[in-house]
């Protein structure tokens, strides 16, 4: 059952949110007359503003024509800055590495210095996925040296 609120409670209910209108009211204005401001620069450019509410998006495909099954023409090949790949960067790393190898964390700091350039936000779990290789054998927990 809903609790029933005093006149007082009710009151003061109302007047916060007549402030947050005005506050919403006032964000709204400044919005649009930046949006005005967009449009009178598309005009300029010959362009044609957007209706507002108008839904960008994917259209469907045509109807009667058949849907290409995968890519069409050569296979985009990705070429490597640095040319050489990651598991040569970490090989070379973990041969220098003492005896007692060395924990990802450290190899992928390591791997970065030596010039590999990645714009991974999760290169660290790059680096221990490549360390899973045979050519690396594990120690203990996170910690690897080169298999020989």
């Amino acid at each position: 059952m809903p609790r029933i609120k005093s006149i007082r409670q009710l009151q003061k209910e109302l007047k916060l949110r007549t402030r947050q209108l005005s506050g919403l009211q006032a964000r709204r204005a400044k919005a649009a007359a930046r949006l005005a401001a967009i449009d009178r620069k598309i005009l300029a450019m010959g362009g044609e503003p957007e209706a507002p509410g108008a839904v960008r998006g994917r259209r469907g495909r045509r109807r009667g024509r058949p849907k290409l099954a995968g890519r069409v023409g050569r296979p985009r090949q990705h070429r490597r800055a640095t040319g050489k790949p990651l598991i040569k960067y970490v090989q070379d790393v973990l041969a220098k590495a003492p005896p007692q190898g060395m924990r990802a964390k450290d190899v992928a700091s390591a791997v970065v210095k030596s010039g590999y350039r990645s714009f991974s936000k999760d290169f660290y779990g790059i680096v221990a996925t490549t360390l899973r290789s045979k050519l690396f054998k594990k120690l203990r927990r996170g910690v690897y040296i080169l298999a020989r």
